[in-house]
């Protein structure tokens, strides 16, 4: 008989070839249309070449890149109504990079594998006003954006009913104090704003208001 053979050895992740190094893309148009601006923050090209194909007349992809420092180095720049995010980016996770996104004013639609209610509830506390998933069409996902761009939210139903009840609940804890009816209504959102994590300039840019004015009306709340 011949030699005993040895055991089967089966590739770990360790012994595998590391992957090749993917150097962060970003890509600027030129644009001067009226339009809502869009910047996607994508690990792929594919998703902003589809969607400049799908929202042609009706919004601008403005700019697009991987990496999302680059990301909210054009979001200052170029304050886009909307940011369409993919979860995993070439300089990290896309949750690290979202509230400075959000500082400047825009709205943030992600892309994102299934996860718990409690995690997509998460994103939206942590300002995302969008949530859509990687199975979606270029199409659904064209009009989740001019949604978001529109000043309104796209959220699986089940988001929306976690966090209705999460903020009825606040309702009842908060329901003996009576300090926010002090408040105008425009008071109430500059201070739903900041407490977004908004500045000013981008709170006045979200408003349509000056930033002086906005200066005036933090002044008041505090």
């Amino acid at each position: 008989s011949g030699p005993a053979s040895g055991p089967t050895v089966t590739p770990t992740s360790a012994s595998r070839p590391p992957a090749p190094y993917r150097r962060p893309f970003f890509r600027v148009r030129r644009y001067t249309s009226e339009l809502p601006k869009v910047v996607c923050l994508c690990d792929s090209s594919v998703i902003p070449e589809a969607l400049h194909v799908v929202l042609e007349g009706r919004a601008g992809i403005v700019a697009t890149t991987s990496s999302g420092n680059a990301a909210v180095a054009l979001s200052e720049l170029l304050v886009p109504d909307v940011v369409v995010v993919s979860e995993m980016l070439a300089d990290g996770v896309a949750e690290s990079f979202v509230p400075a996104i959000l500082r400047v004013g825009s709205r943030v639609l992600m892309i994102c594998e299934p996860r718990e209610t409690a995690g997509l509830v998460e994103l939206v506390a942590l300002g995302v006003t969008g949530l859509v998933g990687t199975d979606q069409t270029p199409q659904e996902l064209a009009e989740a954006v001019l949604e978001l761009a529109a000043g309104g939210a796209e959220l699986p139903p089940d988001v929306v009913a976690a966090v209705v009840a999460d903020w009825r609940r606040g309702r009842r804890r908060g329901a003996g104090d009576t300090r926010s009816a002090e408040l105008t209504a425009r008071e109430r959102d500059v201070l739903d704003a900041i407490s977004d994590g908004l500045s000013a300039k981008a709170v006045a840019h979200h408003l349509g208001i000056a930033v002086k004015t906005v200066e005036h009306h933090k002044s008041r709340i505090f």
